[in-house]
């Protein structure tokens, strides 16, 4: 199943254990908006005409996008809110009930499943907390049971676990040359041998690297970035890390001297256009650039609201999500803003997104606020696609 051209951006404004159905239906007709979700629906997976997108329902869903028809659906008992992967005849996809499933692709019926580790805490949650990177037969995904997952996706067998200092929040996990990189809320980059699930090694950023106010938090929850000599980063407490990619050593640290707050860093994503880093700190409500070489602040920009991401689509666009706080009493505002990263112009906004975007072919297919799934051109904005009711 060809995936060129199609990228996933994780955006988060989040406002059972049994192994689920799956659901033909008969009655739909062929027209589009014969498909609804119920509750916040999710990011769209988008392969050969047909659309695969969660709900708070913990529905998945497969509809056709010229006609709307629904063909067929799965029911779990917590939400799916990440994308699937479609994997030539199977469709994997993870919901907040700990579980990844293999369901077939032409009908939706289960192939395996997969649960994640126990837990000891009742606070801690079980979350499959992102989409699975599939490499050469094998599902890579992170849990927020501490522990990151390989399993072979033929049969749901573990090929290993490996354990974390903290709970992983991967909305997704670079593989580059045989290894993966991930962050942990215990304030580390991981870099982890695919063939073998074994540690090479762990970032030697600690709280006296980071100098970290009483406040602030070490968690590390954005996907990095790697490049042929570095690994960039960021922590809730408003820093920008570059570590050695070969061993993992600090080479350098912005502090942008965020706020003595819990939930300063940025989540989810950050972006790399040409040498220059992108990202967001949220209290403070700044969007930064620094350059990747030297670590040093080539730019920044006092935004309205707390900023997800950016995250680099094409090109020199980045997407990102920003929440405004309105007024005591009001519902919080909430545009995804499309931006030229070699102006640094906003190109774009809309208020109806509420999910994390994939880019098929110059389109931007998003979750709405209307619980339909939207697609609008990358460069202008215009909408192009609408499904469901």
């Amino acid at each position: 199943m060809k995936s060129s051209n199609v990228i996933l951006l994780y955006l988060v404004l989040i406002i059972g254990t049994g192994c689920g159905e799956a659901n033909v239906d008969d009655t739909a007709t062929n027209q589009i908006m014969a498909f609804s979700v119920e509750g916040r629906i999710g990011q769209p997976a988008i392969a050969d005409g047909v659309v695969y997108v969660g709900s708070e329902a913990g529905i998945l869903h497969a509809v056709e996008m010229e006609t709307g028809r629904e063909l067929w659906r799965f029911e779990t008992d917590r939400p799916v809110y990440h994308p699937p992967v479609v994997n030539e005849d199977l469709i994997l996809f993870g919901s907040w009930d700990g579980r990844l499933r293999a369901v077939n692709r032409m009908n939706g019926e289960l192939i395996w499943e997969f649960k994640a580790g126990r837990v000891d805490w009742e606070v801690r949650d079980i979350f499959i907390n992102g989409t699975p990177n599939v490499i050469d037969g094998v599902a890579y995904f992170s849990s927020e049971d501490f522990n990151l997952y390989a399993v072979e996706v033929e049969s749901g067998r573990e090929v290993w676990r490996h354990t974390l200092g903290e709970e992983p929040q991967a909305r997704q996990i670079p593989i580059i040359d045989r290894t993966a990189y991930i962050g942990a809320w215990d304030g580390h980059l991981y870099a982890i041998d695919i063939d073998t699930g074994e540690r090479i090694w762990r970032s030697n950023t600690d709280d006296r690297d980071r100098a970290s106010l009483p406040d602030q938090v070490p968690f590390v929850t954005v996907v990095p970035i790697v490049t042929e000599e570095a690994v960039y980063f960021t922590d809730w407490a408003g820093n920008l890390f570059a570590v050695d990619r070969a061993n993992g050593q600090q080479v350098w640290r912005f502090d942008p001297g965020a706020a003595d707050s819990r939930h300063v860093g940025s989540r989810s994503y950050m972006a790399l256009v040409g040498d220059v880093l992108y990202y967001s700190t949220l209290e403070d409500q700044h969007l930064y650039g620094v350059d990747r070489q030297s670590g040093l602040e080539v730019w920044s920009t006092e935004t309205e609201g707390i900023v997800y991401g950016p995250v680099s689509v094409e090109g020199a666009i980045c997407l990102y999500l920003e929440v405004l706080a309105n007024e005591p009493g009001e519902n919080r505002s909430a545009f995804m803003r499309a931006m030229d990263m070699n102006t640094r112009q906003v190109l774009w906004s809309t208020e109806d997104a509420v999910s994390g975007v994939t880019l098929v072919d110059g389109v931007v297919y998003y979750g709405g606020t209307d619980g339909t799934v939207h697609g609008r051109e990358l460069f202008s904005g215009d909408e192009v696609f609408r499904l469901g009711q």
